[in-house]
């Protein structure tokens, strides 16, 4: 089992429904995310069989270019190893007065409750079974050059025939700087056509016709006077689903427009609060985290002799 944990500044409807925020490339908050040496992915690429990749919207493709024209379609859900570091605590958990999430997983299982896997008809590997979008964390990597620049001989690239750029795609996300290694950070990498649900400030931002059409006539499309919701998760019919999935993704360049995942209710086990935070534990027993019986909530507190925080559970 893996113990991963989440800095949030409200636990919104975290603990109640089990909703994760799935962040696009315009959303995060490092402008070199995704960064990578074009010159050394290009001298990379000489070495595999095939110089290009198939894309099915845009057909063959050299790696680099689909991995710029992709890169908007990814959705990243940051944890990290620590849950007592008081520099994230201050920066993502609202200056202590938010709260840390504990998530426990087995290694290689997904953390999701119904992961969509339907976006292999639109990604560049050959089948589901070698999509890298599986909904398992991975450890980000932090070095000094960008990737490929120093490390591009460094992995396994035997099943890239199989795995298409989406591999390129995938591991761009998992390196950054090394300022950054202080977060000790693991990532789930997903498409953003397989979040369960996507929230927008308004309908005006869907441009395709017979999308409008068919959320307005929806049973998953609701407004609660700020934003309209659509929960992809209620769609039963895997191409409808898929079909409305693609066109919510081209919204990602709108760091308004939300991405959200649906964890497992068995990967939430427990809830920090902030040592600052008028939260309570009434605020976090949500019921989708209490559906496997537990849920540990603990309350931080100074440690008086040195700068760091301590739990005692409430």
């Amino acid at each position: 089992m893996k113990q991963l944990f989440k800095y949030m500044s409200q636990p919104r409807n975290f603990f109640e429904e089990g909703f994760i925020r799935l962040s696009q490339l315009s959303a995060l908050n490092d402008p070199f995310e995704a960064a990578f040496c074009q010159k050394s992915l290009d001298e990379l690429v000489e070495h595999f069989d095939y110089s290009e990749s198939w894309d099915p919207e845009f057909g063959q493709l050299s790696y680099s270019k689909y991995v710029k024209i992709r890169m908007n379609n990814i959705g990243v859900i940051s944890f990290s190893e620590n849950k007592e570091n008081l520099l994230m605590w201050a920066h993502y958990a609202n200056e202590h007065k938010g709260l840390v999430a504990g998530i426990l997983y087995l290694e290689q299982s997904s953390i999701f409750e119904n992961l969509f896997k339907a976006t292999s008809y639109i990604s560049s590997t050959m089948g589901r079974q070698w999509s890298l979008f599986n909904g398992i964390p991975k450890p980000v990597s932090y070095r000094k050059g960008m990737r490929y620049r120093n490390d591009k001989f460094d992995y396994d690239y035997s099943n890239i025939i199989s795995e298409g750029a989406d591999r390129i795609l995938y591991e761009i996300f998992l390196q950054k700087s090394d300022e950054w290694i202080y977060e000790q950070e693991h990532r789930v990498i997903l498409r953003l056509e397989q979040a369960d649900r996507v929230s927008i400030p308004s309908l005006d931002l869907i441009e395709n016709q017979q999308t409008l059409e068919k959320l307005t006539k929806s049973q998953f499309l609701f407004f609660d006077s700020k934003k309209y919701t659509i929960d992809l998760y209620k769609i039963e019919d895997e191409f409808e689903r898929l079909f409305l999935a693609m066109q919510l993704a081209k919204l990602s360049p709108n760091p308004e427009v939300f991405y959200f995942m649906k964890l497992s209710s068995s990967a939430i086990n427990n809830c920090l609060i902030g040592l600052n935070s008028p939260l309570t534990k009434a605020d976090v027993s949500g019921k989708h985290a209490r559906k496997t019986g537990y849920l540990d909530i603990w309350k931080a507190r100074k440690n008086l002799d040195y700068y760091s925080i301590e739990f005692e559970e409430l």
